[in-house]
């Protein structure tokens, strides 16, 4: 990613529930590319479209995720949700995702430099590897006309698969490697499970959508 690019984060997932993390990761990415002076305009939250439910059973309505999102995101004003995959007819695979968004950024920021770069963990640089699951064009688009922005966890090593793929290697200059200095383990599954046991997620996902949670008895069984 060079230096002096306009550029609008995506995060793109389930949100079943959103989590702390989920809003930190738009923030390490955030500092990770300022400090290549790279200008973040955005940063948005994208949960996917409900026909991916037939994939995951514990996968709740479209409806409420993107409604947790959007009490997730607040006030905070740079970081917000994106209704424009959950609102397609039908899934959308993710390069879509990515330039339909571009295309909305250019729009509102009056910018027709402005790319979407999707910021990620390292399982979905291993899922690039996984036979049939990724068409390698959509790869190759996501990576080199838009760019990676992935948060290292703990266990886990980015560079390993980078070097290992030869798409993620050939674009290498356009993934950007996001340390996050404190550990941090916070997971939906997790906070769907202590829901399941009657237990608190309270300070693990944001206030707003721990009321939500309960007012609405999700993930309770």
């Amino acid at each position: 990613m060079s230096k002096g690019r306009s550029v609008v984060l995506v995060l793109s997932g389930c949100f079943n529930p959103p989590t702390m993390m989920h809003l930190r990761c738009l923030e390490i990415a955030r500092d990770a590319l300022r400090q290549q002076n790279i200008n973040v305009l955005a940063g948005l939250i994208s949960p996917v479209h409900d026909e991916y439910r037939k994939h995951k059973k514990t996968l709740v309505k479209y409806a409420d995720r993107r409604a947790m999102v959007e009490l997730a995101c607040g006030e905070d004003g740079w970081i917000r949700c994106s209704s424009w995959e959950g609102n397609q007819a039908q899934w959308t695979p993710t390069r879509q995702v990515l330039e339909a968004l571009q295309e909305q950024a250019r729009e509102e920021f009056g910018d027709p430099g402005i790319t979407t770069a999707l910021v990620c963990g390292g399982d979905l640089l291993e899922s690039f590897s996984v036979p049939g699951l990724w068409r390698e064009d959509d790869i190759e688009s996501i990576v080199g006309r838009h760019g990676l922005v992935v948060i290292r966890r703990t266990g886990s090593d980015p560079d390993k698969y980078i070097f290992g793929h030869d798409t993620l290697y050939k674009y290498r200059s356009n993934i950007k490697i996001a340390y996050e200095p404190i550990s941090n383990d916070i997971s939906s599954t997790a906070v769907r499970r202590l829901v399941s046991r009657g237990l608190s997620v309270r300070y693990l996902v944001p206030d707003a959508v721990c009321d939500y949670v309960v007012s609405n008895g999700l993930y309770s069984s």
